[in-house]
């Protein structure tokens, strides 16, 4: 009679705790739909931003002018549902507001985790977009979603997560972890990255590289 009662009440739980992850995630989305908008949602940039120039591998020099970024991105959809079409992340610079597109994972390419290097002019940067397509039998569903804090507040250091860039200096930013929806993660995974970063770009000072996750 014991096992009876137990194998009816475990369907129940899990149905319980299914639609307790559902509410959970509809308010998340209702919290994001009703938050105060910042300075980067009302004066987003322009809509339309080419994707930057990566930094090349052949490169033996950092430039003057700029510090270079490097760090690998986690990406939301799976190799055969993002099929050959590239993804992005832009990011804004603070002090000149200038608008930069990167390429976080190549057009072609089917891996879900995909490294990026670029140089950016020197400031502070704020991540503000992560653009990615979903393949469907008649085409693609393209989303532009915004990479937000969740909290409910007009000022961008407590909405935007925010890393900086010096001129003359190589800097790790991370692996940018976008596979959930809202709940974007930075991890340090240098160690582990740096191998085969230095297969790809020999000349990078990866020794001197200082870390700066967004936060």
């Amino acid at each position: 009679m014991s096992l009876l009662l137990a194998s009816c009440l475990l369907p129940n739980r899990l149905h319980a705790q299914t639609n307790r992850i559902q509410v959970q995630h509809l308010e998340q989305e209702l919290e994001l739909v009703k938050m105060l908008p910042d300075s980067l949602d009302v004066n987003p940039g322009p809509m339309l931003v080419l994707p930057s120039a990566s930094w090349g591998s052949a490169q033996k020099q950092l430039p003057a002018d700029k510090g270079v970024i490097y760090g690998s991105c986690l990406q939301r959809l799976d190799g055969s549902r993002s099929g050959g079409l590239g993804q992005y992340v832009r990011v804004v610079n603070l002090e000149t507001r200038k608008n930069f597109r990167l390429n976080v994972k190549p057009i072609v390419r089917t891996r879900r985790e995909n490294p990026f290097c670029y140089a950016l002019p020197p400031g502070h940067y704020a991540l503000h977009s992560y653009e990615f397509s979903d393949s469907k039998w008649y085409g693609a569903q393209a989303f532009l979603e915004s990479i937000r804090k969740p909290r409910n507040s007009q000022t961008l250091a407590n909405t935007r997560y925010v890393f900086e860039v010096k001129p003359g200096q190589l800097h790790y930013v991370g692996t940018w972890d976008l596979s959930q929806e809202f709940d974007p993660r930075f991890l340090d995974e240098k160690s582990t990255i740096d191998a085969d970063f230095h297969k790809s770009y020999p000349h990078l000072p990866l020794n001197d590289a200082q870390t700066v996750l967004p936060r």
